[in-house]
């Protein structure tokens, strides 16, 4: 595989999903006008602000902080938000715990309707050119399993991985190695058999921690980040700069 001009023997190669593969923008803007929708009905307005402050989330353009839980958080945490913004709207710990859930879990159920998942420009071609030079394809990504894997198939792609590893799996979410590790036994390899593509700071430490051969900074549209740069072993715009040799 030649990278951006780089040369590299691999068998496997493993992706974040939101962000690398997929735009996460148009995703994080639909959640955020379901998840005030869902607990609006649940809970009230009061909660809705609070939970919006707190998610980073602009209710009246739809904008979503970047560096915020609702576009960074697994779902562990960011249910913590939710149950936070409960509890300030009054609500005992417990029962906003509970609602918090219902009403994230009611949002999902709807996200269908709002959202279809979408590949970057040149993503599915490059999976299909390394699934069909004999390398092994994962995800490892900080969303659910079942959320990744309902994506990829409504992408067309799903059949294309031999891994799909979500941050419900292990104890410990991305900058933790653990969900890259988990992604190579069941591959039946190795981390340093392996090239771990991501676009955030966590997926480069993530990928670090576990010994991979090498990080691969996905940018579209934008330059990296100083930290990005420091800690990626490549940086690209595109899959197209993506070689089978």
């Amino acid at each position: 595989m030649r990278i951006a001009g780089k040369q590299f023997e691999c068998e496997m190669a493993a992706f974040d999903m939101t962000g690398t593969l997929m735009d996460v923008k148009a995703r994080t803007s639909s959640r955020a006008r379901l998840r005030t929708q869902t607990l609006a009905e649940l809970a009230g307005e009061e909660a809705v602000r609070h939970w919006a402050k707190l998610s980073g989330v602009d209710t009246w353009t739809w904008d979503v902080d970047d560096d915020g839980p609702l576009a960074k958080a697994p779902r562990r945490e960011d249910l913590i938000v939710g149950a936070t913004a409960l509890y300030l709207a009054g609500h005992g710990w417990q029962e906003a715990k509970e609602l918090a859930k219902k009403a994230y879990d009611e949002a999902d159920r709807r996200l269908p309707s709002f959202y279809r998942p979408t590949l970057f420009e040149g993503a599915e071609d490059a999976l299909r050119r390394l699934k069909e030079a004999g390398v092994m394809l994962a995800i490892a990504t900080n969303d659910r399993r079942a959320d990744a894997e309902e994506s990829f198939r409504v992408a067309g792609v799903l059949p294309l991985f031999d891994a799909v590893v979500g941050a419900d799996e292990v104890d410990n979410p991305k900058p933790s190695p653990e969900m890259i590790q988990l992604a190579c036994e069941r591959c039946g390899s190795k981390p340093g058999n392996m090239i771990y593509f991501g676009d955030q700071p966590t997926d480069m430490l993530a990928g670090r921690a576990g010994g991979v051969k090498a990080v691969v900074a996905v940018c579209y549209g934008s330059e990296p980040t100083q930290e990005i740069s420091e800690l990626a072993d490549v940086v690209i715009a595109s899959f197209g700069e993506v070689e089978v040799l």
